[in-house]
């Protein structure tokens, strides 16, 4: 019995570790598949069936992007895609789908899939978009636009090398993993002091360093928030850091506030239910310059 005594504030500080890598992993999920870039992925009930789609909305430069129905795709079912260059003076363009295999990747992995669909042309531009509307005709003759009407949205953007997009990554995850860990300390009244130190230093290097990093291979610029611009991505990671600057001042050393804790993980918390690259980078066409892009 002794010995369990003993071993339970261990055993608590590994249960408040795992609920914090929990935490971080929910977070992430979230945040990758609310995200504009991530795939649209879902079903539509047809007269013919339901229909599967995947609207690829994130490409590489010069790289074909890919909409399409997947098999099986019920007969009778055919569609089309109405796109042009968003921001732009192009007229619309009507592709009609067809039948083939279609290559797209996520994640760093290959994917080739079935069906029928449209390979869009790669735009040269970083942070430019395409706005297109898919339409698909269930044998009825009647066409049926997916998302009603609002438009898709595909942006374009430049080749991040992989260990740098990794490194952004996994110090990010470690950030928001340390500031749940520090939340949970403070509520248990523990000593959270290094571990908001951690907080600070991987939110800096992940967010400041790495990201700024990532943003000028993807789209040429090191940073488009506050002051330089409104991306959303870098001031809500700006808005964190003075967060949790505020909280390391609260904390400092002879002082104690378990408070300024607890509002920066609600800053945090928050933060992370603003979906990823929402009002990023993007390109106008009518003026050959680009918001948060160089040019």
């Amino acid at each position: 019995m002794q010995k369990l005594v003993q071993d339970r504030p261990v055993l608590v500080r590994w249960l408040l570790w795992l609920v914090a890598v929990a935490a971080t992993v929910g977070a992430f999920m979230y945040q990758d598949k609310t995200g504009p870039t991530y795939p649209l992925e879902g079903e539509l009930e047809t007269a013919a069936g339901r229909v599967r789609f995947i609207f690829v909305r994130s490409e590489t430069l010069d790289t074909e992007l890919p909409i399409l129905l997947v098999d099986p795709v019920p007969a009778g079912v055919t569609g089309r895609v109405e796109y042009r260059r968003l921001k732009s003076h192009d007229d619309w363009t009507v592709a009609p789908m067809r039948r083939g295999d279609f290559k797209f990747s996520r994640r760093g992995r290959d994917f080739t899939l079935s069906g029928i669909g449209v390979a869009l042309p790669g735009l040269p531009e970083r942070a430019g978009k395409y706005e297109m509307f898919v339409k698909i005709d269930d044998g009825s003759g009647k066409l049926v636009s997916v998302t009603g009407d609002r438009p898709v949205y595909a942006r374009f953007k430049g080749a991040v090398p992989t260990p740098v997009l990794i490194s952004h990554v996994l110090v990010i995850f470690m950030s928001m993993m340390f500031a749940t860990r520090t939340v949970l300390e403070a509520l248990v009244d523990g000593s959270y002091r290094w571990m908001l130190h951690a907080t600070l230093v991987s939110l800096l290097v992940g967010a400041f360093l790495l990201g700024p990093l990532v943003q000028w291979y993807a789209f040429g610029v090191w940073w488009a928030g506050i002051p330089l611009g409104w991306d959303w991505t870098d001031n809500k990671v700006l808005v964190s850091l003075l967060a949790w600057g505020f909280a390391a001042w609260a904390n400092r050393k002879g002082s104690r506030s378990r408070l300024a804790i607890y509002a920066a993980g609600v800053v945090t918390l928050l933060v992370y239910f603003i979906p990823h690259s929402i009002f990023g980078s993007e390109f106008d066409y009518r003026t050959g310059k680009g918001r948060g892009t160089v040019g």
